[in-house]
């Protein structure tokens, strides 16, 4: 028996009004509700996102629905795994008036 990991994707969920948002967790985990924002992020399997998607926008104190991009964001610093080299100058760091021992 081998272990997979199921690639799942976060659903911005906002709301007109949070009371109801409890009944957001049938369609998945429940992550964060925040009453200030009135928004709620579930997480769920990503080959279901769509649909579920659809059926969350369609309650009746949901203002709006947004799928995750997280996936899709390119983490890496560089474009295609380039090595950058960060350099300081010295001359930069040094002051004019270097504080010596006596002052401290």
């Amino acid at each position: 028996m081998s272990f997979e990991i199921t690639p799942r994707r976060a659903l911005i969920v906002h709301l007109h009004n949070t009371r109801q948002a409890r009944q957001l967790r049938r369609f998945g985990i429940v992550k964060y509700i925040s009453d200030a924002a009135k928004y709620a992020i579930i997480y769920m399997n990503d080959d279901e996102i769509e649909q579920k998607a659809k059926l969350i926008d369609r309650l009746g104190f949901v203002a709006s629905v947004e799928i995750s991009n997280w996936p899709e964001v390119d983490t890496t610093v560089g474009s295609d795994n380039e090595n950058i080299e960060f350099a300081i100058d010295g001359e930069d760091l040094a002051d004019e008036n270097p504080i010596t021992d006596e002052e401290l």
